[in-house]
Formats: structure tokens, C-alpha cells, sequence
């Protein structure tokens, strides 16, 4: 199956339609005949790149995709979702343990404990469980929570270490995806350790992770969780701002708790103001604390995390600037311009209809990298199936992207 013909549009000036490119997405161009069939890379084309290896992360940032795609009705992930679900249950996790890289033929490369990829063996675990109902899903992921909790817990007291046998240097991020993965599985399951972990998750955003004074979100903490200061700056992904947004309004949900909501504000106030290029609109990589920009290159998961962080403050607070209809437009034709379409005159220029550019360079705005990354599509795909759902009118746990 090839991708439809029709993703690609005229110019720059044709509304993009994210509808057109979830539905006729080839869903099972992800997988491929081996033994762990999840791909890692593509080339501009479409075709599977073989690094040597494969991130238990992607495996499991694609059992999401694929899952929520067959939630959406896709025949293709519904073909697809048990191969990618069987391949990391079975290769990608050992009592309870989700590993770090394999090797192609399922062999274990690195099986260090990381936060990075537990969090998002628990997400995925969560939306297959959401797709199929198996339990063994839900087993998997309390004892992988059980695991964690002896193997990771900080010696602080509060959250967890980055990386077992790391420098004690705490981080935002692997955090974040934890509090992603306990949402989800609390929303789905119900099961009171998941929503356990919820709580303290948003108790550790809440008291250390986020600065009452400046409203900003560290990147990197000490071992008693101070904000580490690189060069003089505190590191701030204004993408992360994005991203806690969205996840504390669904916690807020969960919860029923209006703080969640009221932090989120704040969070999203300092991005818009102080996270974009002022040339494109695009989200910045990285700032200070006070707004200056410290990043380079510009990413797209930064701006596809700003449109759902659109949808959920518009959602609860209705229109306003910044996440009025007019804005929302705005950003996902940004996002189909700079990261969805073949740009004519770039060694990109055979980019296929389907494939994604991951990044462009700050100065000039053009395509950078060699390959298209699969772990790209997570975050594409998550932005898009919830503008659909909100335009839908389906409810924020549904899984229902149209």
C-alpha cells in the first residue's frame, strides 16, 4: 500500500487538512517482516533504514500510534497494533523491566533501567489495553511501576532518577512522560496504583518541578532538585511548557482539581510570549528563565505540543488570543509547511507524501538531518488526533481522534 497521492498540496498557501493525512496514512508501512518489526528510521522516500538497532521508546511510541489509530477506525493500525504490541511485550520488557535498545533481532543491547523509555512502555501499555482490553497489559505495566520504585526512586525522596547508575542529576522530561503514561492508565483502567502515581507526580510538578516565581519549567535539577544553571541560564523548552500544559488540563479532568488548571495558565502565558521565532511563529528550542532564546535549530514536536496545549486551554477557556480558531489554523499550516512538505529546491526534495522533516536550521529555515525518525510520528500524530477529537466533539479520553 502506498501513501494517497493527495497528501501533497499546491503551495504554501493551501489550508492543510490533518483529517486527509490521519485517514490516509499507510499505518503499516511502520512495521516491516522481522523478528521486532517496529521501524526505527526511514529514508526521504519512505523506506525503512536499518540503524542496527531499536529503541524500546519508539517501539512503544508506535504501539500508541497504532492503537489510537485503530480506536480511530484505521484498518491498516488495526492490522498493525497486535504486531508492534506483541514485539515490545515479548522483547521490549523482562519482570517488569522495559529496556533501553535492541538489536534487530530481538537481542537485548541495553537493558539499563531509563526513565525515558519506562514512561513510555507504560503509555503504550496503556492505549493498547485502551484498543483491545487485554490485561496483560495493565499487569505489565503495575509491575513495571513496582520495579521502578525499587530501582529508580531518588534518594531524595521525591521522583526518580534519570537513569540507574547516573549522576544523580535529576530531569524534567522523563517525568513529564511518567505523568503522561499515569493519566492515561488511571483514565482507562481506573487502577489505583497508576492513579497513586498521577497524584505524586503532580505533586513533584507542582512544589519543585515548576517555578512559582517566573512560571517557568527547569529543564535539568541537582540532587536535591535545584534548578541547574548552564552558561549562567536556566535551560527552558517552551515545547515542554506546551506539553505540561496539555497533560495538566487532563489531569486537572482526572482529578478534579483546579490548581492543575491555574498552573497550566502560567505555563502557557511564558511560552507564547517569550517561546516563539519571531520570523515564523515557530516554537522555540530552548530559553532562559527570563525569555531569552537559547536554542538554534527548530524542531517539530515543539510546535504539534503547542497545538494540543491550543486546543486545551480553548477548550476551557474559550476563545482568546493564542488559542482563538484564527490562531489555531495559524500553527497547523506553520506545522505543514515547515515539517510536512517536500521542499523543491533541498536534498529533500524526494521527501514522499506521509513522511515528516524533523528539523530545520534557525538561520535560513531549512531542512536539516539525513533521515526521517520514526519517534517523530508520536507526536505528529498525538496533535493532530486532538485537534479531531475537539472539532469532533469527543470526549478528552475517548481515544477518538474523528
Amino acid at each position: 500500500m502506498m501513501y494517497a497521492e493527495n497528501l501533497r498540496h499546491a503551495d504554501i498557501g493551501t489550508p492543510f487538512d490533518p483529517r486527509v493525512w490521519l485517514q490516509l496514512f499507510d499505518y503499516e508501512r511502520l512495521l516491516q517482516p522481522a523478528k521486532l518489526p517496529v521501524v526505527e528510521r526511514f529514508d526521504w522516500s519512505g523506506r525503512p533504514v536499518e540503524p542496527g538497532f531499536r529503541r524500546v521508546r519508539v517501539m512503544a511510541r508506535q504501539t500508541y500510534v497504532l492503537s489510537h489509530a485503530a480506536i480511530g477506525g484505521s484498518p491498516s493500525a488495526a492490522a498493525a497494533a497486535p504486531r508492534a504490541a506483541r514485539a515490545l511485550m515479548d522483547h521490549g520488557v523482562d519482570a517488569g523491566q522495559f529496556h533501553c535498545r535492541l538489536g534487530p533481532d530481538g537481542a537485548v543491547l541495553d537493558s539499563t533501567a531509563d526513565l525515558y523509555d519506562i514512561a513510555f512502555g507504560l503509555f503504550a501499555m496503556a492505549w493498547w489495553y485502551r484498543y483491545s482490553g487485554d490485561e496483560i497489559a495493565l499487569s505489565v505495566a503495575e509491575q513495571s511501576i513496582a520495579h521502578l520504585r525499587e530501582h529508580l526512586a531518588s534518594p531524595s525522596g521525591r521522583g526518580f532518577e534519570a537513569r540507574a547508575g547516573g549522576t544523580g542529576r535529576h530531569e524534567q522530561n522523563p517525568h513529564m512522560h511518567l505523568f503522561e503514561a499515569a493519566i492515561f492508565l488511571t483514565a482507562f483502567s481506573a487502577r489505583p496504583a497508576f492513579r497513586a502515581l498521577a497524584d505524586e507526580l503532580f505533586a513533584l510538578a507542582e512544589d519543585v518541578l515548576i517555578d512559582r516565581g517566573t512560571g517557568t519549567l527547569a529543564e535539568f535539577f541537582d540532587d536535591e532538585w535545584r534548578p541547574i544553571a548552564t552558561d549562567g541560564a536556566v535551560l527552558v523548552e517552551p515545547g515542554h511548557h506546551y506539553e505540561w500544559v496539555w497533560l495538566l488540563h487532563r489531569y486537572g479532568a482526572l482529578a478534579d482539581q483546579p490548581r492543575a488548571f491555574a498552573i497550566a495558565d502560567r505555563l502557557f502565558d511564558f511560552a507564547l510570549r517569550h517561546g516563539h521565532d519571531v520570523r515564523t511563529g515557530l516554537v522555540l528550542a530552548a530559553v532562559s528563565s527570563t525569555g531569552e532564546s537559547l536554542g538554534t535549530d527548530l524542531r517539530a514536536w515543539p510546535n504539534t505540543e503547542f497545538l494540543k496545549a491550543q486546543i486545551a486551554m480553548r477548550e476551557l477557556r474559550g476563545s482568546r488570543p493564542g488559542f482563538n480558531e484564527a490562531a489555531i489554523e495559524t500553527n497547523i499550516n506553520r506545522i505543514w509547511s515547515y515539517f510536512l512538505r517536500s521542499p523543491a529546491d533541498d536534498i529533500m526534495a524526494g521527501l514522499q507524501d506521509g513522511m515528516w522533516i524533523d528539523c530545520v536550521e534557525a538561520q535560513g529555515y531549512r531542512p536539516k538531518g539525513d533521515h526521517v525518525p520514526a519517534s517523530t510520528l508520536y507526536h505528529l500524530f498525538f496533535g493532530f488526533s486532538e485537534l479531531l477529537r475537539d472539532r469532533g466533539g469527543h470526549p478528552q479520553f475517548s481515544g477518538l481522534p474523528w
